[in-house]
């Protein structure tokens, strides 16, 4: 039972780890932001060269925790103003 329920689970839940810390400055979020944007070109780079990726949902992760942490500065920025 617990094989069949772990086989139908997506791929992108198994892979998918958050980061729990909290980052609370800019120049913190703008670190892990470049850090970010730079796994994605490299992961970018092997999907452009047909490259088989380890997890295929790895691009669209990394782009959704870019999204979470430009959002997460945007908040800050209007909390300061």
């Amino acid at each position: 039972m617990l094989l069949t329920i772990l086989k139908k689970r997506k791929q992108s839940d198994v892979f998918m780890v958050k980061d729990k810390k909290n980052i609370t400055s800019n120049k913190e979020i703008d670190e892990k932001i470049k850090e970010l944007k730079l796994e994605l070109s490299k992961e970018k780079g092997l999907l452009a060269s047909k490259t088989k990726s380890v997890n295929s949902a790895k691009k669209k992760n990394l782009k959704k925790q870019i999204a979470r942490l430009l959002t997460q500065k945007n908040k800050i920025k209007t909390r300061v103003e």
